[in-house]
Parts: C-alpha cells; sequence; structure tokens
C-alpha cells in the first residue's frame, strides 16, 4: 500500500504544478519582474529565461508558404465564355445555385402534417408510368379524367394490349364487348395529336353508357342540346401548380420519370411547333423547377444523361421562342396567355449546367444563339 500512496502523493503534486514549465530542477534567483540587469549567475539567467517565457502567448502564427491566392470574383455582369449577351452571367447563374441548394435543403428536411391530411385511400397525383393522365393533371383536368378507377385501367390495358393473334374470351359477355368503344374515345380526347388536348370535354353521365359506336346516347331531358354547344364556351381550366404537400410525395425516381415526360412533350412540341402539340406552360417550368429539387446532387450516369437531354430540350424551346420573337406566327401555342418564357428556359438550363456540373452544355447554347443577332433575347 507504501508504494501506491507515494505515487499518487507524487502524481497531486505535480498536477499542482504549472504545467507549461515542468518541475523545476534548477535553482532560480528571486529578483523582481522589472529586473532588466545583465545576469550574473545561472540563477538569474534562468528567471529572466522563465519570465520572458511567461510573457508569450499561448500560440504563434505564420505565413503558410503554400496558401494558394484566393480566387478572383467574377466582374459583375460579366458573360459565360462566348460572350452572348442572351447568356445569363456567371454572378447571376452562382447565386441561382446557391438559392436553388438552400431551397433543395429547406425541403429534405423531416417535417410533419404539411398542408390538409388526405383521405385514406384518395389519389392526389396520377401514378408515375401514366404519362397521359399526367398531362392531364397538369392541364387542370377534372380527377375523373386522370385519376381513373381501377375498372377503367384494366379496361384500357385491355384495350392497348390487343395484339395481331390475340383475340378475346370465349365466356366474354355482351357489355364487355361495348365497354372498349369508351375507353378509345378517353384515349383520342387525351392523345389527340393536333394539339386539342385542352379541350377534352368534361365526361358526361350519359356519355359513360354502353352505347355501340356511332349511335348517340339517349337523351332524358331537353336540356341535352347544351352538351352540342361549342368547345369554346366551356369553362377554361386552370393548370395546376407544384405544392410541398404534392413535392413530399415525389421521390427521387419520381421526379426523374416525371422530368423524362417534360423532355418528351417539349420535344414533341418543338417537332410540331406550328400544330401547338403540349403547348409548354410557365407552370410546367415551374414543375420542372421543383422536379429538379428532389433529385440528388450525384446521380448516376444514365441520370445525367436524362438531365442533359432537358437541357438541350429546353435549347431547342429556346430557339422557337426567339424564332416567334423574330418572325411572330399564328401557331396556337403562341397565343397560350401563359406559355412558357425565355427566361423560365433559361433558369431550367442554367440550374442543369451549373448545379450539375454541365458546363460544356453552354457550347450548345452558344451553337445555337450563333444565328441570331448578337442583341439581348
Amino acid at each position: 500500500m507504501a508504494p501506491s500512496n507515494s505515487k499518487r502523493k507524487r502524481g497531486g503534486d505535480s498536477d499542482e504544478e504549472e504545467a507549461s514549465f515542468g518541475k523545476q530542477i534548477l535553482p532560480v534567483a528571486n529578483l523582481p519582474l522589472d529586473f532588466e540587469g545583465v545576469p550574473v549567475d545561472g540563477m538569474q539567467y534562468l528567471f529572466t529565461v522563465r519570465r520572458d517565457a511567461q510573457r508569450l502567448p499561448g500560440f504563434t502564427r505564420v505565413q503558410n508558404p503554400f496558401s494558394a491566392p484566393e480566387p478572383a470574383l467574377p466582374q459583375p455582369g460579366s458573360r459565360q465564355s462566348g460572350g452572348h449577351p442572351a447568356i445569363p452571367s456567371e454572378e447571376w447563374c452562382i447565386i441561382l445555385e446557391t438559392r436553388f441548394q438552400n431551397l433543395r435543403a429547406n425541403l429534405n428536411q423531416p417535417t410533419s402534417h404539411i398542408g390538409p391530411r388526405e383521405e385514406p385511400g384518395r389519389r392526389v397525383m396520377p401514378d408515375k408510368k401514366e404519362r397521359d393522365l399526367w398531362w392531364a393533371f397538369l392541364e387542370g383536368k377534372p380527377e375523373e379524367e386522370w385519376n381513373l378507377n381501377k375498372k377503367s385501367k384494366k379496361q384500357q390495358q385491355k384495350v392497348q394490349g390487343k395484339r395481331p393473334g390475340h383475340g378475346l374470351r370465349a365466356w366474354a359477355d355482351e357489355p364487355e364487348q361495348e365497354e372498349p368503344t369508351q375507353v378509345i374515345i378517353y384515349e383520342s380526347s387525351l392523345l389527340n395529336d393536333e394539339g386539342e388536348v385542352e379541350e377534352v370535354l368534361k365526361p358526361d353521365p350519359s356519355e359513360l353508357l354502353p352505347t355501340p359506336s356511332g349511335t348517340p346516347a339517349p337523351s332524358d331531358s331537353p336540356d341535352s342540346a347544351l352538351d352540342h354547344e361549342p368547345v369554346d364556351s366551356q369553362p377554361i381550366s386552370i393548370p395546376r401548380e407544384p405544392s410541398v404537400r404534392v413535392l413530399k410525395l415525389i421521390d427521387e425516381p419520381t421526379a426523374l420519370h416525371l422530368l423524362m415526360y417534360f423532355t418528351h412533350w417539349i420535344n414533341n412540341h418543338v417537332q410540331k411547333s406550328d400544330q401547338g402539340v403540349f403547348p409548354p406552360r410557365n407552370s410546367h417550368a415551374r414543375w420542372i423547377f421543383a422536379l429538379l429539387s428532389r433529385v440528388d446532387t450525384f446521380v448516376t450516369a444514365d441520370d445525367m444523361n436524362l438531365l442533359r437531354n432537358l437541357a438541350r430540350a429546353c435549347l431547342a424551346l429556346l430557339r422557337c421562342l426567339i424564332e416567334r420573337q423574330l418572325a411572330p406566327s399564328t401557331s396556337k401555342a403562341a397565343e397560350l396567355p401563359d406559355a412558357i418564357s425565355k427566361e423560365s428556359c433559361w433558369i431550367i438550363i442554367s440550374i442543369i449546367v451549373h448545379v450539375w456540373k454541365q458546363k460544356d452544355l453552354w457550347m450548345d447554347a452558344e451553337s445555337m444563339l450563333a444565328r441570331f443577332p448578337v442583341t439581348p433575347m
């Protein structure tokens, strides 16, 4: 026990002394702190050394010989490489990237009870693989046009899945043979290649009855003549806007799938711009912006290719918008009051270029703008 007590005692004594100078072994002279004379012996010299050591700071800083110079900030209003006035400036793109990253971080925060509670089993949006229903949903169509029940979906798949050599079942009853006519009519109204997707009428109960093809449904009242009013007299659907409640239900794979749909719609509109097929709106640009916020910074090569295709589709759409500005036409897409703007296209392109570091797409933008006058668009 004695050795342990002696060890503990020595440890306690060492803790009470100053750790910075260690334990005193050599004798030190007892001189005043303002002593300025020349030490005459070793004790006075040790006193001056310990006094000067106490006056030194706890740490010092030296210049790093390997430090790199700070990068020069871009000048206000500086353009991307190429210098075309229509391309957003580097400073503006940096601010856009910073604010977009902050928005994405805020959306990814865990929250609860965003907006009103949904009814159990009720769908707030179509499935990600229902491209035609998504277009009806974005266009603000009634719920019965984009929220098909299971029976209607099975009938729709049965009609779309018909191939040569695959006949109907032998035991199918008569009403089941007449129902595909209704689904075919619905599909033709949604997939009209002439751009009449906005003119789809709200389904009437009489239209849902299984009637022979080419035979009008029976009318029970004289008010049925109102069904033959011109399409223009029908109320115009208001496009749906993205909301936090809906975005919380969209994961990254679904967001990428919907962005692929927008690429398809934009490319079809550019190829048939004179017909007004799938007219892009500013609300669609807001949907694209919101869906991009659900995509992570690090994506696979296939997903990166999808984003690049979206940026190129926006560049092609931007070219059409500039051509319409320089030479106004009578296309249906130009008549939309909320048609997508050039600013919306540039925002989408800039986000893809800077957030996902696809700077080479600016070369595509330069080659596209080279055919137009060098003036701000």
